[in-house]
């Protein structure tokens, strides 16, 4: 089964923190009113408590996304917000099929408007369609590195061309050992790929380790 190794950009993240911040700001001024009004507190104790809970629940979110390698955890987190386009597609890489896939892209599409994102998305559409040469223009429009960079060696990897492919990797080191792993599939190198595929996942975190775990499951198939 076709499936490629997604290189999810930071920028993601910040509407989730964006979202939580204000779920989380306003649930606790809402608490800290009512506590206020009960027990008759100081206002600047309920604005330091405020300020405190809202740090800790948006670095939560932040280590979930960046900093932790416990996968369940990031699983669950991509299970709860699977509706949302982005998180849509990683499940989509976990749970579903080639075709779900290249329909969460869709409502990505629809969704951010950016160029470089949607030349990078239109890549891996095209990659998951097997529409290699297609897949590379996409890739060549993206303009913004390790983006770019990373998207064309993915495509040359499949193409067989494993010299141009390493020349394109960035230097990132789970982008390295997660184009090695590529170039040992589209030679059979089932050796070579459990390898590269190890390294690439232990040199990841967060969303990025289970959405490259989730790839390699689908090419071992």
């Amino acid at each position: 089964m076709t499936n490629v190794l997604v290189f999810h950009y930071d920028g993601y993240g910040n509407e989730v923190v964006i979202l939580w911040k204000w779920i989380v700001f306003y649930s606790m001024a809402f608490i800290l009113g009512i506590l206020i009004a009960m027990f008759q507190w100081p206002f600047w104790i309920a604005i330091a408590v405020l300020i405190f809970a809202s740090f800790i629940m948006i670095g939560d979110v932040l280590f979930t996304l960046y900093g932790t390698t416990n996968i369940n955890r990031v699983e669950k987190f991509i299970i709860k917000k699977k509706k949302e386009p982005i998180y849509a597609f990683i499940y989509s890489q976990g749970f579903g099929k080639k075709e779900d896939q290249i329909i969460a892209i869709d409502a990505i599409l629809k969704k951010y408007k950016q160029q470089h994102i949607v030349h990078y998305y239109r890549c891996i559409q095209e990659y998951l369609k097997d529409n290699l040469e297609l897949a590379l223009d996409e890739a060549n429009k993206i303009g913004k590195e390790p983006l770019m960079g990373y998207s064309k060696a993915l495509v040359l990897a499949k193409m067989g061309k494993e010299n141009e492919a390493l020349s394109n990797t960035p230097s990132k080191p789970w982008m390295q050992e997660a184009i090695r792993a590529a170039i040992a599939i589209s030679k059979n190198d089932a050796a070579a790929f459990e390898k590269h595929a190890n390294n690439a996942i232990h040199s990841t975190r967060g969303i990025q380790r289970l959405s490259i775990i989730y790839s390699f499951n689908q090419m071992r198939k």
